[in-house]
This record gives structure tokens, sequence and C-alpha cells, in this order.
């Protein structure tokens, strides 16, 4: 199907590669996939010195090899073996139309909902993460008659008018257009928005899974409401933090997956600055940790975050419309472990807090360290190579839907320990 129209907010349009000048590179530390055009592209190379390379070190994945995953480059070390000096070889000498799709698309995020081709941009990039981010205004998004992109490709779908048993597609655009408003709320602070949002989900986890998806109008018309009405005040005020709780449960996120696959330096970063904040030595106690960590967020992180919550607040829409949360894609030519295995409403916003509670640690911690001297660009460092680290992971996922279930954490309502500092 080809689009009609195009939905992108306006950092979309804004953003540029910065190249050799990017701090993190995406050319080093991931997979490089190449699609069937290319490599076939490749294998016609008679360049002099880039033909010999592109037949040699591009090889047909055994494991699935079709479509946008058709083969891939070997690695030389951690590294794609065609970057050169912060650039990339083939671009610089056969031109942007060599690259493959994923190079050449990347940070640029594309679904199709219906006939509009939504885009987005992937935050685990770092200027696109700072376009994305630091603006202080709402997000703003613009629509408009699409002309044909020139590589539509890495696509996933969603077709509202499309059956299922336990996800209600044909009020999507319904269930978006709430969620935005909620968490463009800024009467409500941030964790209130996000702990009425996991009810949210809970309750149309519920219908779908008892086959009442008609029951979803209804369902958010009732959440609007109670939330203009404040409804949902007394509950909210019963929360309390709870710093050490909270603690365990994000610090065996994060060593779930630094213990399991390459991370890339830049996160490992941030992970230290976090241990150094809370003074995390062989004798601390979570207790002891815990004050620490409570410390560094009410002297730092809270004062900073008074006047930038938009930060975490466009983190959060982004990742809205970027993953078409919460019911995410009904197929996809991207390797999104997340559709796969995150198949319920439930454990798409299961998910979404699990990286946000990882976020927000790690900011905390980021405070702790840098003090009153706390500015914009650590928690853009913080988001970005959190994103890489986690949401790029195949096998993370699972893996913390698994921590958060033998925590006793099976419903969204119950991640509020992991939200409210």
């Amino acid at each position: 199907m080809k689009p009609v129209k195009r939905l992108q907010p306006r950092s979309y349009q804004a953003f540029r590669c910065i190249g050799a000048e990017c701090e993190d590179t995406c050319c080093v530390g991931w997979i490089v996939s190449v699609d069937q055009k290319t490599y076939e592209a490749y294998q016609r190379c008679e360049d002099p010195e880039l033909g010999s390379p592109l037949h040699n070190l591009v090889a047909i994945n055994p494991q699935n090899g079709s479509g946008d995953n058709y083969a891939r480059i070997a690695l030389s070390g951690s590294g794609c073996p065609f970057l050169a000096e912060g650039l990339c070889s083939i671009q610089k000498k056969l031109g942007e139309e060599y690259l493959p799709i994923m190079c050449a698309s990347y940070p640029r995020v594309m679904n199709m909902v219906d006939d509009v081709l939504e885009r987005s941009l992937d935050l685990s990039c770092p200027e696109a993460a700072r376009l994305v981010l630091l603006d202080p205004g709402r997000m703003e998004f613009d629509e408009d008659g699409s002309h044909q992109d020139a590589r539509l490709a890495n696509l996933s779908f969603l077709d509202t008018a499309g059956a299922s048993v336990d996800k209600p597609f044909r009020h999507f655009q319904e269930i978006r257009r709430l969620i935005v408003w909620l968490l463009e709320d800024r009467s409500l602070s941030l964790w209130k928005r996000l702990v009425i949002l996991g009810s949210l989900c809970d309750q149309l986890h519920t219908s779908a899974c008892a086959g009442r998806s008609s029951e979803t109008p209804g369902v958010l018309e009732g959440y609007r409401d109670a939330t203009e009405r404040g409804l949902f005040d007394q509950a909210l005020a019963s929360h309390c933090a709870r710093p050490a709780a909270q603690l365990e449960v994000v610090l065996e996120l994060i060593i779930a997956r630094i213990s399991a696959e390459i991370t890339p330096p830049r996160f490992l970063e941030c992970y230290q600055d976090f241990m150094t904040s809370v003074e995390w030595t062989a004798n601390s106690s979570m207790a002891d940790i815990g004050r620490r960590y409570a410390a560094a967020h009410s002297e730092f992180y809270a004062p900073f975050m008074s006047a930038h919550e938009y930060i975490l607040e466009h983190y959060l829409l982004n990742y809205v419309h970027r993953t078409l949360f919460p019911l995410g894609p009904q197929s996809s030519s991207r390797n999104l472990s997340m559709s796969n295995i995150a198949t319920s409403i439930r454990d798409q916003c299961l998910l979404l807090f699990a990286y946000f509670a990882i976020v927000q640690t790690l900011m905390i911690g980021a405070a702790g360290v840098h003090g009153a001297k706390l500015d914009a660009s650590h928690v853009v460092k913080v988001i970005q190579t959190s994103a890489k680290t986690f949401e790029h992971s195949l096998d993370f996922p699972l893996r913390a839907l698994q921590i958060l279930a033998k925590h006793g954490i099976e419903n969204c309502a119950g991640l509020a320990i992991l939200l409210k500092t």
C-alpha cells in the first residue's frame, strides 16, 4: 500500500546526520543488515577500492536471508569495516544509494497506519535525541499529503480494520489520542500521569482479553472524565516513594542486560555515575544505597526536573508514536523483538515503564555526580544510551518481563513502585 498522507513530529524534518562529529556513532556496536537489492548491487560493484571488500565482507544471512535482513556485513571488532575517520566509505565513495536500507534510514522509523505513513526518530541517535527532547514546547506534529519516499522499507504495519481477539485495533486512534492528551497534561506530575496510564492499559487489556473490545470507547471516556475531575487524586496520594524497593528491581533489570550482551561504553559511563552517586561498595546495604539515592533525588534531580520535565514528556510521547503503543504493529519487516514478545497491551506497558524506570534511575545517578551542574546534556546522554542499550536488544524484553513477574509485578498498576521517586 502506498501512503496517502504523512504524519511526523516537526523534529523529524530537522534531523541531519552530523557524521564524524557524532559522539556515539551508529557504525559501532550493532549488526549491520543488508537488504537483498543492496547486496546484489555490492556483488556487481567493480570499484577498484571497494569492490573486493564489498564482495568478501558481506555475506548472505543463512538464518533469515530474506527481505531487509538478506545479508550482513562482517564486523571488524565491534564496528563496521567500512567506517573510516568517522564517516562511511561506501556513502563517501559510491553515494547514499549504495547504503543498506538499515543505514540509509536510521535513525528514522516508519510505520504504516492504514494509509498514513507515520515517521519518527529513534532516540538511540544522539542528534535525534537532542532534537526530540530539548524543545520546551509541546510536541507538535505535521500531517500532509505524501510524496513517495525514496526508500520505503523497514516498515511496521497497523490496519485499524484488522481483526484481533485480544487487541482493539479499530479503536487505535481513539486510544492514542487519550494517551497523548494524558501525557501532555502538565497539571499532573509525570509519575501521576504514568500511574493513570498504567491503570488504563490494565483495563484495556482486561476488556480485550475478555472479548469486550466494544467497550473501549466507554473506557476511554471514563478515564478522561475521571482525570479531569480529579477522581484519581486520592488513590495517587496513597503512593509513597520506596527507593530501596525501586532500586532492587531496576538494578536487576540493568544487570540482566549488561551481563548478557556487549554493552556500549557510553552506557557503562552512565552506570558508573550511578554507582559513584550512591557510593556502592561491597559493604553497602540496599537501605543505605536507597537513602543516598533519595538524597540525590531531592537535592539535585527534583529541582532540575521541575523546570525540565518536558524532556521526559517528549521521551514518552516519542516512544508512543514510534512503537504504535500500546497495541504495537500487526506485522513488521524490522527485527523487533518487542513486537514478538510483548504481544499484549499489558506487556507493552510493562516494558515502557521498565525503560522509563531505568532512565529515571540513571538520571538521578547523574544528578548525584554532577550536583548543581546537572544540565540537559547529561539527561540526553542517559536517555540516548539507554535507548541504544535496552530498546535495541533482541533478548532484553523477555528477560525484563520475567524479572518483573518474579517481583510480583504482573500488571501495570503494580509498576507504580518504579515510577514515584
